[in-house]
C-alpha cells in the first residue's frame, strides 16, 4: 500500500497548542483553569486544587506540561482559556509550544516564570534571565523557530526544574 503524501491528510497548520507527531508516549489530562488567559501551547503549572491548572507563573512550581490547542475553548478567538475551562495538558509526546527567542534543537529548554516587558509567564525560551526562567529537564526542542513562533516540543517525563 502507498503511503498518502503528508499534505493530503495535514492540512492543519501546526500552530501553539497542537500536536506535532503522532506519537505511541503521547499522554494528555485534563485539568480546569484556576485562572482566565491560559494560552494554547504555554506551560502550565499545578493549580491551587489538584485538578486545576495555571500559567506557569511561579519559582519552584510544579510543572504539569503545556496547554494544548481545544476547539472548545471559551475564548478561542484569541487562543486561550478562560477560568473554569477544561484545558487539555499534554504530558508527554510532541507538541507546538510559543517560544519568546529563537531556538534550535540543541538548545536549552527554559520557561519564563515572570514577565518582563514584552515576555509573558509560561513561554518558553533558551536564555537565562536569573529570576525569571527555570531550565526544564525531560523536555527537548525538536525543531528550529524566530522569536514569537511555534516550535515543535518533545516532552518526555520525569521532569525536573532548575530556576536560573
Amino acid at each position: 500500500m502507498a503511503i498518502p503524501k503528508q499534505s493530503f491528510y495535514n492540512t492543519t497548520k501546526l500552530v501553539a497548542g497542537v500536536i506535532a507527531e503522532h506519537n505511541p508516549k503521547t499522554h494528555i489530562r485534563s485539568f480546569a483553569a484556576e485562572e482566565a488567559g491560559i494560552k494554547f501551547g504555554r506551560a502550565i503549572m499545578q493549580g491551587t486544587e489538584e485538578n486545576e491548572a495555571k500559567i506557569f507563573a511561579a519559582t519552584g512550581a510544579v510543572f504539569r506540561g503545556v496547554a494544548g490547542y481545544s476547539p472548545w475553548a471559551s475564548d478561542l478567538d484569541n487562543s486561550q482559556f478562560s477560568q473554569y475551562d477544561e484545558v487539555p495538558c499534554i504530558e508527554s509526546g510532541v507538541v507546538m509550544v510559543h517560544v519568546e527567542e529563537a531556538v534550535t534543537p540543541s538548545s536549552t529548554v527554559r520557561i519564563r516564570h515572570t514577565a518582563d516587558g514584552s515576555k509573558v509567564a509560561g513561554s518558553f525560551c533558551t536564555t537565562s534571565d536569573a529570576g525569571k526562567t527555570t531550565v526544564l529537564t525531560g523536555a527537548e526542542y525538536r525543531s528550529s523557530g524566530a522569536s514569537g513562533t511555534a516550535v515543535k516540543l518533545y516532552l518526555d517525563p520525569v521532569f525536573t526544574t532548575t530556576n536560573d
